[in-house]
C-alpha cells in the first residue's frame, strides 16, 4: 500500500518538474518494483515479459497508427473540412457529440480519434488547450460506464454472475449522469468565453449535403469503426489499414509519408505504452489488490468505503477499465453479491474504478489528449477533478438511496 502510494506520488512530481509522461510512469513503475518484488531479477524478468507481451505491442501500433492518421488527415486538409462540416449542426453539440460517438468503439487511444475532429472546432470556440483536452477526453468516457461491448462491463457480468441486460440497466444512469456533468462544466467554460466563438448551424447546408460533406472528410475514423465492429478485425490492424489506405489513395508525398512516420514513431510516444503495461504488470505481479483489500478487512473498514477505495485504487494504478474490474471485482463478490446483487453496491464501486481510471496519469487517453491539444496535464486536472468528485458523489447518493 505504502510502496503504491509512494510510487504515485513519485509519477506526479516528475510531472510537475515537466518530465515525459512516459519516463515519469516508467520510473514510478520502477519504484513501485523495487519496494513491492523480492529481487532484482524478479523486475527484470517483469519488464522483460512487458516489452515481449503481444498487448504492449498492440498498443504500441494502434497508438502510433492514431497519431500518425491525424498528422494524414491534417495534411490532407480533412480535419480542417471535418471542422467545418460540424459546424453546420452547431459548434459546441459537435463538441460533446464527436466524441460520445467515438466512445461507441472500444479501442485504446480512442481520445485523439475524437481529439482530431473536434480539435479546429475547439481553437474557434477560444478554449484553452486544457479546456479542450478536457471536453474531448470526459464525452469521451461517458458511454464506458454502460455500453454492452466494453470488456469491463462484460466481466462485470461474468464475475457477479448477472446479465449483461442487469449490468446495463444498474449503471445507465451513471452514463446520463456523467453526460450532464459535462455539459455543466462545459455551460461554465463557455459561460466564462460568452463573447467568443459563437456559431450556428448554416441555413443553407441541406441534411444529404451535410453527410456527404462529414463522410467525405472523416472517412479514415468510420473506416476503424467498420473493420471493428462489422469485421470484427483487431484495433491494432484496423488502424494501420485506415492509415496506409489514406496514404495510398490521397498521393501522399514522399516528405508527407516522412511527417506521418516521424510523429507516429516519436520515441516518447512508443515508450508510453511500454512503461504504462510495465507499470500495470507490476501491480499485478505484487498482488497489491489483495493487500488492500486484506489491510481494510482488518481493520473493520465500512462496506462503502470498501466499494469505493479498492477499485479506485486499483483503477488509477492501472489506468485500464477492465483490469479494475477484473482484479478489484472478485474481492467485493461478499459485498456486491452473487447472481442476486446489491445495485447500490455496483454502482458504487464500478464508478469509484472509472474515477480512478479517469485521474490517473497511467490512463493512456488522458495522456494523448493532453499531449494533442499541447495541453498542461497538471491544468488540465482542474478541470478534471471536480468532475469526477461530482460522479463520485452522486453514486454514494444513489448507493445510500437503493
Amino acid at each position: 500500500m505504502v510502496a503504491l502510494l509512494l510510487s504515485i506520488v513519485v509519477v506526479f512530481v516528475l510531472l510537475k518538474f515537466k518530465l515525459h509522461v512516459s519516463v515519469a510512469i516508467f520510473i514510478g513503475a520502477l519504484v513501485l518494483a523495487l519496494l513491492s518484488l523480492n529481487s532484482f531479477s524478479d523486475i527484470f524478468t517483469l519488464l522483460f515479459k512487458t516489452f515481449l507481451d503481444t498487448q504492449t505491442w498492440r498498443l504500441v501500433i494502434i497508438i502510433s497508427s492514431a497519431i500518425g492518421l491525424s498528422v494524414a488527415m491534417d495534411l490532407k486538409g480533412l480535419l480542417k473540412k471535418l471542422a467545418e462540416t460540424l459546424e453546420n449542426i452547431g459548434a459546441k453539440t459537435a463538441l460533446y457529440t464527436a466524441p460520445a460517438l467515438i466512445g461507441l468503439v472500444p479501442m485504446p487511444a480512442g481520445a485523439v480519434v475524437s481529439a482530431s475532429m473536434v480539435k479546429n472546432i475547439a481553437k474557434k470556440l477560444g478554449l484553452s488547450s486544457e479546456e479542450a483536452a478536457f471536453l474531448n477526453y470526459w464525452f469521451r468516457h461517458i458511454i464506458e460506464y454502460s455500453w454492452p461491448i466494453y470488456q469491463g462491463i462484460i466481466l462485470t457480468g461474468i464475475i457477479f454472475s448477472i446479465s449483461i441486460v442487469d449490468v446495463v440497466k444498474t449503471l445507465s444512469p451513471m452514463t446520463a449522469v456523467n453526460a450532464l456533468i459535462g455539459l455543466v462544466m462545459g455551460y461554465l467554460i463557455f459561460k466564462r468565453r460568452f463573447s467568443k466563438g459563437k456559431m450556428v448551424a448554416k441555413a443553407n447546408s441541406s441534411l444529404a449535403l451535410l453527410v456527404e460533406k462529414f463522410l467525405a472528410s472523416s472517412w479514415p475514423i468510420f473506416l476503424i469503426i467498420a473493420l471493428i465492429l462489422f469485421l470484427k478485425l483487431d484495433a491494432s490492424i484496423a488502424f494501420p489499414t485506415s492509415l496506409v489506405l489514406l496514404i495510398v489513395t490521397s498521393n501522399f508525398s514522399v516528405n508527407d509519408v516522412v511527417k506521418v512516420l516521424k510523429e507516429a514513431l516519436n520515441p516518447k510516444i512508443v515508450f508510453l505504452p511500454i512503461a504504462t503495461m510495465f507499470y500495470k504488470a507490476v501491480v499485478e505481479y505484487a498482488n497489491l489488490a489483495h493487500q488492500i483489500f486484506n489491510i481494510l478487512s482488518e481493520n473493520s473498514v465500512p462496506e462503502y468505503l470498501v466499494l469505493m477505495t479498492l477499485p479506485f485504487i486499483v483503477g488509477f494504478a492501472t489506468g485500464i477499465s477492465f483490469a479494475f474490474v477484473g482484479i478489484a471485482f472478485p474481492l467485493l463478490v461478499p459485498i456486491v453479491g452473487y447472481g442476486s446483487i446489491d445495485g447500490g453496491a455496483l454502482m458504487l464501486a464500478y464508478v469509484s474504478g472509472m474515477a480512478g481510471v479517469l485521474l490517473t496519469p497511467m490512463h493512456l487517453c488522458l495522456v494523448l489528449s493532453v499531449d494533442y491539444f499541447k495541453a498542461k496535464i497538471l491544468r488540465t486536472y482542474s478541470f478534471i477533478v471536480p468532475a469526477v468528485l461530482a460522479s463520485i458523489l452522486i453514486a454514494l447518493i444513489m448507493y445510500v438511496s437503493f
